[in-house]
Formats: structure tokens, C-alpha cells, sequence
């Protein structure tokens, strides 16, 4: 279980890291299975090209256009990430965060192997996950499992810390909810953003409410993170949205 300052911690700052939850081991088991799939393009996926973030190829006829990003559908996608995404230890810390008897996983968002290639990676600009989802309320935690070591020349996350507690109006958001980063009123709360520095195996647990960001992979390894969505039992997807399409998977 967590210990007390570490509740306090993603209670202040909307995130944790949990160093080495895999070890070397599976670590080599799970870039293989994915290494394998992205080579053969096993379905679903979803591209660069696709999410038209700053950097990506303009389409899939494009140079480069066909250079995937996501690895879609994980936990029904290969046993080994199913065993992920269900690991207890990672699993019950969730659960005393979000302070549920029951946890679900959700399907419908991430639920992927998230991978930053060379050459055609894109940047992320600063959103939150909750932006495009549908839920009754912000409770979900994603759980960022990193396959190497993820620094900011390889696109590793930044996190402005606590802003799963801010309220912030819509005119300093864009047409797609990602924060305006040249608004005199943004311009401070950026100075606050801190480059999440993961090993190898280490866990990232977040506020799917907290704003994050990431840059392109600039180095010449691939870059391979597995992520998955929970939310307990009072939070659910609202009917007849992408939140909702597939039933959420019970896990503790």
C-alpha cells in the first residue's frame, strides 16, 4: 500500500511514481510482443498521421505517414498485457487513491501501448485526458507503465503538478481543449511544468484530470509506454458516447 505522504503527494500534485513494477525479465517479453506487432501492423492501431499533433506526417500518403503511435485494445490485444494491467500490487494502490472497494478498468481510452518512434514522432501539447472523455465526474487514474527510460529527448512527459485542482475557463483553451500556451494568463501556471523522468519498469499513476505534455523522440530508439485507465465504482462512462462503447472490465 501507499504510504501516507505519498496519498498527500498525488493529492497535492496529481501524480506518483512507482519505481521498478516490472522487472528486466518482462520487460524483454513485452518489447518483443511488441516489437512483433508493430512490424506485422496487427490491427487496431492508430497512427501518427491520424492525430495530427505538431510534427506528425500531414497523412497517411505522406513521407512517414504510415508510422504508428498507438497499439490499440492492449488488454484483449495479448495475455502479457492483460497480466499489466491487472497487476495487484499497482492495482490496490490505485484503489486507495480513488478510495473504491471496487476498480474498473475503461476500455474505451488509452487501454494502449503508446510507442514515440524516430523521425516521425509528434508533440503532445498540454491537455487533460478528461477533455475528450465522457464521464459523470474527473475520478480516473491512468497508470504509465514505462517499457525504457523516458526523458524529455526521447518525448517523456512533463506534468503541470496540482492542476487536476484547477478550474480553468474556456477561453484559455483552443478549439480541441489543449491549454493556449502564449496567453499572458497561461504563461505562469507553464512555469510550473516538471519533466517526469521514468526508468525502465517504473509506474506513472496520474489524474486523467491533470494537464501533461510530452515532446517528439528526437533519439534514435523507439520509445514504448503501456497505459491503462481506471476509475471505481461511482465513476462511469455516459451513455451513448466513445466513453461508454465498450462495457467497463472489472479488475479488484
Amino acid at each position: 500500500m501507499l504510504t501516507e505522504q505519498q496519498v498527500i503527494e498525488f493529492s497535492q500534485n496529481g501524480y506518483i511514481i512507482l519505481p521498478k513494477q516490472l522487472d528486466s525479465t518482462l520487460l524483454g517479453d513485452l518489447h518483443k510482443i511488441t516489437k512483433q506487432h508493430l512490424a506485422e501492423r496487427i490491427e487496431p492501431f492508430e497512427l501518427e498521421a491520424d492525430v495530427r499533433y505538431p510534427g506528425a506526417p500531414a497523412s497517411a500518403e505522406s513521407q512517414g505517414g504510415k508510422t504508428i503511435r498507438r497499439l490499440l485494445h492492449a488488454y484483449s490485444r495479448h495475455s502479457l498485457y492483460q497480466d499489466i494491467a491487472c497487476n495487484k500490487r499497482v492495482v490496490s494502490m490505485v484503489k486507495q487513491l480513488l478510495r473504491t472497494p471496487a476498480l474498473f478498468l475503461n476500455p474505451n481510452h488509452h487501454n494502449c501501448m503508446m510507442t514515440k518512434q524516430p523521425t516521425y514522432s509528434s508533440k503532445t501539447n498540454w491537455h487533460r485526458d478528461t477533455r475528450y472523455w465522457h464521464f459523470n465526474n474527473k475520478y480516473l487514474i491512468n497508470a504509465w507503465y514505462a517499457m525504457g527510460d523516458e526523458k524529455e529527448d526521447n518525448g517523456g512527459m512533463l506534468i503541470l503538478p496540482g492542476s487536476h485542482r484547477w478550474d480553468i475557463q474556456d477561453h484559455r483553451l483552443d478549439a480541441e481543449q489543449f491549454l493556449i500556451e502564449d496567453l499572458p494568463d497561461n504563461k505562469a501556471r507553464l512555469l510550473l511544468a516538471q519533466q517526469v523522468d521514468l526508468q525502465a519498469g517504473d509506474c506513472l499513476l496520474f489524474s486523467a484530470h491533470c494537464f501533461h505534455a510530452a515532446g517528439a523522440n528526437k533519439t534514435q530508439q523507439d520509445k514504448h509506454s503501456l497505459v491503462y485507465t481506471y476509475h471505481g465504482e461511482s465513476t462511469w462512462g455516459l451513455s451513448n458516447t466513445r466513453s461508454s462503447l465498450h462495457k467497463a472490465i472489472p479488475i479488484a
